[in-house]
């Protein structure tokens, strides 16, 4: 029996069950049986770290915040297609998300966060963009802060689409992994204000 997925208004499905997992997680090669969706695979990332010398003036590696999962009313730790997270508005995502208008980082007392995305084979090509967590509206909320981290990867991924890499698996181009086929899953703190997506592929 076939099942329709209508990401507005899913039904919860009675396996359902959260298996969640950190960008940690993820970069160890978490379980793939861990998503509804059987061709969907995590990312396996390298973790953002900082120079010896830094790390020896802060004395600290350990992240400070938890995780902020980004899901489908209904479906926790699977995710959203970032494509609908960049193209989508804000009321459209309040009824898609849960927990859309959450102010995620308002308890930290923080002003911005550093975004890093490090794809795997790509590495070299840095990205590292500021992220202002004070809108106009207040803090910013579970579903703007997801949209921003999407239109990221969006310019990311336009600018790396013509880059060569040995890691052939992962390749951005047309033919290859293109944005419309990402997941968003979480976004982690890393290191200080350093923070990266969890981020799976529809293969």
């Amino acid at each position: 029996m076939s099942h329709y997925y209508n990401p507005i208004h899913p039904t919860v499905n009675s396996q359902n069950k959260s298996a969640y997992s950190s960008l940690g997680g993820a970069v160890q090669g978490a379980p793939h049986s861990a998503f509804i969706i059987p061709n969907r695979r995590r990312v396996p990332q390298s973790i953002y770290q900082p120079t010896g010398k830094w790390r020896n003036q802060t004395g600290r590696l350990a992240p400070i915040h938890a995780p902020i999962s980004i899901d489908h009313k209904g479906y926790s730790r699977q995710g959203m297609k970032m494509i609908e997270l960049y193209a989508r508005g804000a009321f459209a995502l309040s009824q898609m998300m849960e927990g859309a208008d959450d102010r995620v980082l308002a308890y930290t007392g923080l002003k911005r966060i550093t975004l890093h995305i490090r794809w795997p084979g790509y590495e070299t090509y840095e990205w590292i963009r500021s992220v202002e967590l004070n809108t106009p509206s207040g803090p910013i909320s579970r579903a703007e802060l997801a949209a921003i981290i999407s239109q990221n990867f969006y310019r990311y991924f336009e600018k790396m689409q013509y880059s060569s890499t040995a890691a052939r698996e992962w390749q951005i181009s047309a033919m290859g992994i293109s944005f419309d086929k990402l997941v968003l899953v979480s976004i982690s703190n890393v290191f200080e204000d350093a923070w990266q997506a969890e981020v799976a592929v529809d293969f």
